[in-house]
């Protein structure tokens, strides 16, 4: 007998008043560089105003991303997985006092997202490296 152990979760809310992202939950599919532990901490991204504005531009033209919520400082998106399609939540809080992004990034599906969440995170610190 075979049992197959999956988990679902809802896009996570907008944080109040640019308050701090939602925690993650127990599962090992999310990485916060605001309250995330152990494997699912990170290095928030360094930014200036410049680079946070690029960087939302670019994702703008990416066919795999899509903006649910830009509200200046704090934008809410989805991506797409490249090779099975799943959806995952990406939140980007922008703290021009101290020019850093907070990223949160969360598998809506399964126990573990082996490893992509955190190689989104990656890949936005990369990215804005080659921004101007």
């Amino acid at each position: 007998m075979v049992f197959l152990l999956s988990a679902c979760t809802s896009a996570p809310g907008q944080p109040v008043a640019a308050g701090p992202l939602p925690e993650c939950g127990w599962l090992p599919n999310c990485v916060n560089t605001q309250s995330g532990e152990g494997g699912q901490a990170a290095e928030p991204l360094a930014a200036t105003e410049a680079k946070w504005q690029a960087l939302k531009a670019w994702l703008g033209r990416q066919p795999d991303w899509h903006i649910v919520s830009d509200t200046g400082n704090f934008m809410q998106l989805t991506a797409t997985t490249p090779a099975l399609g799943f959806t995952d939540d990406v939140q980007l809080l922008f703290l021009p006092s101290l020019q850093l992004i907070q990223v949160r990034s969360s598998s809506r599906l399964g126990i573990s997202d082996l490893g992509a969440n955190r190689k989104r995170v990656e890949a936005l610190r990369e990215q804005l490296l080659t921004l101007d």
